[in-house]
């Protein structure tokens, strides 16, 4: 691979992240991305003469979210007219998607810089329950539809896999204690945009409760069923965000002058069976490490998305990865997991924590709904 054809990380940010009904209640999904990508072009020196794309996740695509969202942001920041702009949709790993797929455009030879990320307001685009209801008849053949929604699994992997309510309440809160502490400490400063609303600036996450102790969460009751472990507590918050990064070549990168934070190695996604979706990050990752000739303990720091406890704490364990590398600055259960925005998070917090500790390898990945995983890694 050339200069021309390696791909590389340019700039990582995010928005704070909201919790639902919160501070981004009155903030369209379009503006939380257009306070990043004009920040993001502010800080490069970049215009949209550079950029060659917008690849924008979005899992959510109707209402606000609809009518291919990519392109209207584009057209509303400073982006403008001469810039493409795709939305796209893998669920839980849309702008994780979005992300790779900048990434091999650009190893293709086919791109040189790419604005990929993605946004999801789940205030004012919500998981409605009914969207169920238009799946394919024939899906309810093969599956017991309830057994699908995203508790459900996590229930299921609770029990399938031995992962008792004590191992998640306690990983639970070591999230919410170790996102508490990095935001105290500034460790969330470069990677975070703040976002001005009609209330106020929003600066910090606002889903991050300090006070957190599994022992509290031992009170709350099971969320999804009367004898279950999973809880509101030990699960994801519903939140809004927007996470963003600058791929291009190594070459492009060098001839603007522009501050690389990693090359972009080897991707991979996965399939799954869907009622215990939350395992997807472990043959994902699986065959990221065959794919690139490494074992889990090559890698420095490791992103898994949060969206439950239980799958967090079995895809741990089945893949070997450390707790001290794991999750360092807290995740989804303390910060949030607004869907098409958490794929590019989990790069962009992990990009800026490499750069804190030197580290030489990071690896990010995730479950998405309806059975499948993705995973990617970072090089310094």
């Amino acid at each position: 691979m050339t200069d021309e054809t390696t791909p590389v990380i340019a700039a990582a940010y995010r928005t704070p992240q909201g919790k639902d009904g919160g501070v981004y209640a009155d903030v369209r999904s379009e503006d939380l991305s257009t306070t990043l990508i004009d920040h993001a072009l502010d800080e490069t020196g970049l215009t949209s003469d550079h950029v060659d794309d917008l690849m924008w996740g979005v899992a959510q695509q109707r209402t606000e979210q609809d009518n291919n969202v990519a392109r209207v942001i584009a057209l509303l920041s400073e982006l403008g007219e001469s810039v493409p702009a795709t939305s796209i949709n893998r669920w839980c790993a849309s702008s994780m998607q979005a992300v790779i797929s900048a990434s091999d455009a650009i190893a293709a030879g086919n791109r040189e810089c790419i604005i990929a990320g993605g946004v999801e307001n789940m205030s004012r685009v919500p998981m409605d329950g009914d969207s169920y209801e238009h799946l394919h008849p024939e899906l309810s053949e093969q599956y017991n539809i309830f057994q699908l929604q995203m508790g459900m699994t996590a229930e299921k992997v609770a029990e399938e896999y031995d992962v008792s309510r004590e191992a998640q309440d306690e990983y639970a809160a070591r999230s919410h204690q170790r996102a508490a502490e990095a935001t105290e400490s500034g460790r969330f400063d470069d990677e975070i945009v703040p976002v001005e609303t009609e209330d106020g600036l929003v600066e910090e996450d606002e889903g991050i409760r300090p006070d957190t102790t599994a022992e509290k969460l031992a009170d709350l009751p099971p969320a999804f069923t009367g004898d279950g472990s999973v809880t509101a507590g030990n699960s994801s918050q519903i939140s809004d965000g927007a996470s963003l990064t600058v791929v291009t070549s190594k070459a492009f990168a060098e001839e603007h002058g522009l501050d690389v934070l990693a090359e972009v190695g080897t991707n991979n996604v996965a399939g799954v069976d869907p009622t215990v979706m939350g395992i997807g990050p472990v043959p994902a990752t699986r065959g990221l490490l065959e794919r690139a000739g490494t074992d889990i303990d090559d890698y420095d720091l490791v992103e898994l998305n949060e969206a439950f406890a239980s799958q967090c704490e079995y895809s741990r364990r089945e893949l070997g990865i450390d707790e001290d590398s794991y999750n360092v600055n807290g995740g989804a259960i303390a910060l949030g997991h607004p869907l098409g925005a958490s794929g590019a998070r989990l790069p962009v917090t992990l990009l800026h924590e490499m750069q804190k500790q030197d580290a030489d390898r990071g690896l990010a990945t995730l479950c998405v709904g309806f059975g499948q995983g993705a995973a990617i890694e970072f090089l310094r």
